[in-house]
C-alpha cells in the first residue's frame, strides 16, 4: 500500500512537472516571433489584395479601350457615310443644274424653231 501511494505520488508530481511546462506562457522571443509571423501574414494579405485590385483594373481599362476603340470605328464609319452623301448630294446638285440648263437651253431652241417655222409659213 506504501509503495502504491508513493508510487501515485511521484507518477503525479511527474506528470504535473511535465505539463506545467507545456502550459507555461512562452518567452518574449515566442512572442516577437508570432508578431512577426502576424505582421508577414498581413503584409502578404495586403500584398495579394493589391494584386488582385490592380488585376482588377487592368481588365476594366482593357474593356474601357476595347469600348472606346468599338466607338471610334463606328464614329469614322458614320463620318465616311456622311462624306460620301454630301458628295452624293453636291453631284446630284450639279446634275440638277446642268439639266436645267439644258431644259432652259431646248426651251429656247424650241421657240427659235417655232419662230422659223411660223417665218417659213408666212413665206
Amino acid at each position: 500500500m506504501k509503495t502504491k501511494t508513493l508510487l501515485f505520488t511521484l507518477l503525479t508530481g511527474a506528470f504535473t512537472f511535465f505539463s506545467a511546462q507545456a502550459f507555461a506562457q512562452s518567452t518574449q522571443n515566442e512572442q516577437e516571433q508570432k508578431l512577426e509571423q502576424d505582421s508577414i501574414r498581413d503584409k502578404a494579405m495586403g500584398d495579394k489584395k493589391r494584386l488582385n485590385d490592380l488585376a482588377a483594373q487592368k481588365k476594366s481599362a482593357l474593356s474601357d479601350a476595347k469600348v472606346a476603340k468599338a466607338n471610334a470605328k463606328e464614329a469614322n464609319r458614320i463620318e465616311n457615310e456622311a462624306s460620301d452623301a454630301a458628295r452624293e448630294a453636291k453631284q446630284a446638285a450639279r446634275m440638277e443644274a446642268k439639266a436645267q440648263r439644258n431644259r432652259a437651253n431646248a426651251d429656247k431652241q424650241a421657240k427659235k424653231a417655232a419662230k422659223a417655222v411660223e417665218k417659213s409659213d408666212n413665206n
